[in-house]
């Protein structure tokens, strides 16, 4: 019952986020929940070279996002539910996307996280100011417009408790409004934003 109910309305899902927040093991569970078809971006873009070049002071490869947008929109016209997990969703046509969730992630929370994976100290810092500064979530929101975006703040849930989240949103329920309504910025200190800055972002994987 959930599966075509779902499949009747959304077909297209993306779930956006930070690098580090979790949005693959989401993406993973809620498309074995709903019978879809997951696309890490990422993955796929390095698995089929689509790519510009590696980017050493990153440790990152920077996609060519014109060729990906192409693979992927004849993967969405040939498939019929797809969850793709990405933290450049701006990229994807908005036609041809549904719904998108935005999994957010206190960026304390976030730093201890990247940093328990041993990453470049630069790249941890570019990521968790993102995630402050709400870039993802923002450039959703510009893209998609807010009828098609939903944050859903992920700090304190489980994969399950997300998952959960997520189908009921899709089925109706009232547990998430439209648009973007987390702001990190109100809950850190000063101090700690202090650590994260004189960076800059890019599309990078």
């Amino acid at each position: 019952m959930i599966r075509w109910f779902i499949t009747l309305m959304y077909k297209k899902i993306v779930i956006a986020g930070t690098p580090g927040v979790g949005k693959t093991s989401v993406a993973k569970a809620l498309s074995d929940r709903i019978g879809g078809f997951h696309l890490d971006l990422s993955s796929f873009a390095i698995s089929r070279n689509l790519i510009l070049y590696y980017d050493e002071a990153r440790e990152s490869y920077v996609i060519d996002e014109n060729r990906l947008v192409r693979e992927v929109v004849e993967i969405l016209k040939n498939v019929e539910i797809v969850v793709i997990d990405t933290h450049y969703p701006e990229i994807i046509p908005r036609d041809v996307i549904d719904i998108v969730f935005i999994l957010r992630l206190h960026p304390n929370v976030l730093y201890e996280r990247l940093r328990s994976r041993n990453w470049p100290i630069r790249k941890i810092k570019e990521n968790v100011l993102a995630e402050a500064l709400s870039i993802v979530a923002l450039n959703a929101l510009e893209h998609y417009g807010v009828e098609k975006v939903f944050e859903i703040d992920t700090t304190s849930l489980s994969i399950e408790e997300i998952v959960f989240t997520i189908i009921n949103t899709m089925k109706g329920g009232r547990e998430l409004e439209p648009g973007i309504r987390i702001d990190w910025l109100e809950k850190i200190s000063p101090e700690d934003l202090d650590k994260f800055s004189d960076l800059g972002f890019n599309n990078e994987v």
